[in-house]
């Protein structure tokens, strides 16, 4: 077992102190802040996790020269793409409860029974399976074998489950328009698998997104073509009655299919419409706040990489008369590499006379 180097030991703690606040919260018999609750907590103990296994494997978890560690994504992307410690489920897995998180902290959400309980078990399976992957330790050294989320009902097959969700979202918006509010709490769980399975660029579920699906169901499209990417999502388990091991993977049988740039088309194409007010939804304000960065700096470096020659990071959007200058995920992804490497001081020397007009 190798020796943990500091500072892992306290986030290796707090993530499973999280966890099982997390599954407290999902076995307790009061519904008070218990679906947000577990889904937040949830979360929580996943990037303390992450963080801890890379720290082990490189030493540091800040943006060189920032004041912060790592958010969430940025976990996630270093974890994958440059450590290898996760695998492209697994990754998917974490932005699918990554996205759950996100609806459930900021907007009203219908979460079922079920797809809670999708999210705790399959957790859990993760949690033990990156203990043993980074650090030879097992959730069972922590925990007791006891300490899982209990069901009386765990669901075998998420399409099943999913579909059986996205009934309820037609029958909520057959009743009226009254019950719209509900149909898009309903629909945000369910979107959330979509973005966070397919969109790997971090990006979350918009209010457009859920209104755009809404008025195509309106008008009658089926949810496979609304939704292409949900069907390519499977849920296995492992043991009988209670489900001690659960997974999410990409793997099922595809009837329709998102192509790629470059991707050989075959059959039938569907043509995805992408949203660029999903795609292009970060100011630059926000990007100064997750760099870390003063905002004529956080500009500077933007002229530097010039992300605004990038149709794929910059995009100037208009809402009526008002003009938007939004930049995507990608553009962040980039500013973020270019401080691991870059020089600040000399990029704000380079820029600063453009920014406050003096040299």
């Amino acid at each position: 077992m190798p020796r943990l180097k500091k500072n892992v030991a306290p986030l290796l703690e707090r993530a499973t102190e999280s966890l099982t606040l997390s599954i407290e919260l999902f076995n307790r018999p009061a519904e008070n802040g218990r679906s947000h609750g577990v889904l937040i907590l949830l979360q929580h103990s996943f990037e303390m996790l992450l963080k801890a296994m890379i720290l082990q494997s490189t030493g540091s978890i800040h943006v060189k020269g920032g004041k912060y560690t790592y958010d969430f994504d940025k976990c996630l992307s270093v974890a994958s793409e440059q450590l290898m410690l996760l695998t492209t489920d697994e990754r998917a897995t974490l932005s699918i409860l990554d996205a759950q998180r996100d609806q459930a902290a900021h907007y009203y959400i219908d979460i079922s029974e079920d797809v809670l309980y999708v999210h705790a078990q399959s957790g859990v399976t993760l949690f033990d399976t990156l203990l043993q992957k980074s650090f030879f330790k097992r959730l069972a050294d922590f925990l007791p074998s006891r300490v899982l989320p209990v069901s009386t009902r765990p669901p075998r097959d998420l399409s099943v489950l999913l579909n059986s969700e996205l009934a309820e979202v037609d029958r909520l918006l057959a009743i009226g328009r009254r019950q719209g509010a509900q149909a898009a709490a309903k629909l945000r769980t369910i979107l959330a698998f979509s973005s966070g399975a397919m969109q790997e660029d971090g990006s979350r579920v918009s209010e457009s997104e859920i209104n755009a699906a809404i008025a195509k169901r309106r008008r009658r499209q089926d949810w496979n073509v609304i939704l292409p990417e949900i069907a390519q999502l499977t849920l296995s388990t492992d043991g009988s009655g209670i489900p001690i091991s659960m997974k999410i993977a990409k793997d099922a049988t595809l009837a329709f299919k998102i192509a790629n740039q470059g991707d050989v088309v075959e059959g039938t194409l569907l043509k995805q419409e992408i949203d660029p007010w999903t795609v292009f939804n970060l100011g630059r304000d926000e990007l100064a706040k997750k760099l870390a960065l003063s905002r004529p700096r956080t500009l500077a470096l933007i002229f530097e990489l010039r992300l605004q020659d990038d149709k794929d990071c910059y995009r100037e959007l208009r809402r009526k008369s008002q003009l938007i200058k939004g930049y995507s995920q990608k553009a962040l992804n980039r500013l973020r590499d270019a401080l691991e490497t870059i020089d600040m001081e000399d990029v704000w020397a380079r820029h600063k006379s453009k920014l406050t007009g003096r040299r």
